[in-house]
């Protein structure tokens, strides 16, 4: 995964991953929407969605696992949380013809990433945004444990109770990478540091540079030796 360094830490989040939250929290709305609001919708076509949404869910993670800048133990529970997502879809395509078994393996599916997302969370120092990370990861937990446990009797219930999940989870998700620390995606060389005194004013006072001395915006005159 791309790093990005911020304030002297190496961002694990940053770069391809940030795009491809973005596009899991995009396909998880589109799914939302159209599980809840498709007229007539059969079983069979309830089970492809949330198939389709469990997979691309599990290889995102899976991919993550493989590419994260975070402990082997994380990257490990990243993997595994991957792989129970995208062994749910395959159990969504196989089908159930029940909606409460369909509702129940995306309750898990959510529950298992929920206790995923908080422990990376609360364990990845270099996180930005780990309060709304934690936060996001104990509401998804609660989401899946509620949804699981519901005793579903219609599939039109799953589909709006699901539907609307889905579309609150891929915002959420969304907003988090987007609310992000607009510092973590400058360009190298414009990274803000520790201020440095560079060149005086009219008054003799030194003025203040909130940038690295290597900033293009300082004169190479005014730059101290290295």
């Amino acid at each position: 995964m791309p790093e990005t360094v911020v304030q002297g830490r190496t961002e694990p989040l940053a770069g391809g991953a940030r795009q491809s939250v973005l596009v899991v929290g995009a396909c998880s709305m589109i799914v939302g929407v159209a599980i809840a609001v498709w007229p007539h919708k059969s079983l069979p076509t309830a089970e492809l969605l949330c198939g389709s949404y469990l997979l691309l869910n599990g290889v995102f993670q899976m991919i993550l696992a493989v590419n994260a800048r975070f402990a082997t133990a994380l990257r490990a529970l990243v993997l595994i949380s991957g792989v129970m997502s995208a062994l749910l879809a395959m159990l969504c395509f196989a089908g159930g013809n029940s909606a409460l078994l369909l509702s129940f393996w995306i309750g898990l599916a959510w529950a298992i990433r929920g206790i995923c997302h908080a422990t990376v969370a609360v364990w990845v120092d270099d996180l930005s945004g780990r309060g709304r990370h934690e936060v996001f990861g104990l509401v998804t937990l609660t989401i899946g444990v509620v949804v699981g446990a519901l005793p579903f009797d219609s599939l039109d219930a799953v589909g709006w109770v699901v539907g609307l999940c889905l579309i609150a989870i891929g915002a959420v998700e969304v907003l988090i990478v987007t609310a992000g620390s607009p510092r973590a995606d400058m360009p190298p060389g414009m990274m803000p540091t520790a201020p440095w005194m560079g060149e005086r004013g009219g008054d003799g006072r030194a003025l203040q540079v909130d940038y690295a001395p290597w900033h293009p915006s300082i004169r190479s005159s005014d730059r101290p030796p290295n």
